[in-house]
């Protein structure tokens, strides 16, 4: 009986050594997870703050490319606009274009297609001989000032969103 007495204390003492152990490692891992669930919570906030601070980064540099396109879209249509303007005025006559023309010149392109006004020099006005240039000419002229306004606008918008996406690269270096 003895025997089966300490054979139970034996018993006894094993599962308490053994519920010890047990309650020790599970208060050692809920310590550990503890630690892990804090370092993730953080990272995870921090996770968000970046994603925040990227969606709004994203959002103010969407918003400068909207208005470089507005702007250049805008320039564009007053470029045709005033091209269109020019033309119309030089189709009425209400415009003409002429330009000065050398003594020598003069003589040599009064035989071809551009009329001379060398009366308003004769006349005592500036003193400088000019020649009238044809609509053809006019039209061709103002066209090709036309597209080169509509470059320097294109360029200009291409400088815009140069700077923007600068802008955008320069603000996230620091966080990294």
């Amino acid at each position: 009986m003895k025997r089966g007495v300490l054979l139970a204390l034996a018993a006894l003492l094993a599962a308490g050594a053994l519920g010890t152990y047990r309650a020790g490692m599970n208060a050692e891992r809920n310590a550990w997870l503890a630690r892990d669930n804090a370092q993730l919570r953080s990272a995870n906030a921090r996770i968000a703050q970046l994603q925040a601070q990227a969606r709004a980064q994203e959002q103010v540099h969407g918003t400068a490319m909207a208005a470089a396109a507005a702007q250049f879209e805008k320039d564009l249509h007053d470029v045709r606009t005033q091209k269109d303007g020019v033309i119309a005025d030089l189709r009425s006559g209400r415009l003409r274009l002429r330009v000065p023309v050398v003594a020598a010149a003069s003589a040599a392109c009064g035989a071809g297609g551009a009329s001379t006004e060398a009366g308003a020099g004769a006349a005592g006005g500036d003193g400088e001989a000019r020649a009238e240039l044809s609509a053809a000419a006019a039209e061709f002229l103002v066209s090709f000032a036309s597209e080169a306004d509509a470059v320097v606008r294109q360029l200009s918008a291409c400088q815009a969103v140069v700077a923007a996406d600068r802008e955008l690269q320069g603000s996230g270096d620091g966080e990294q």
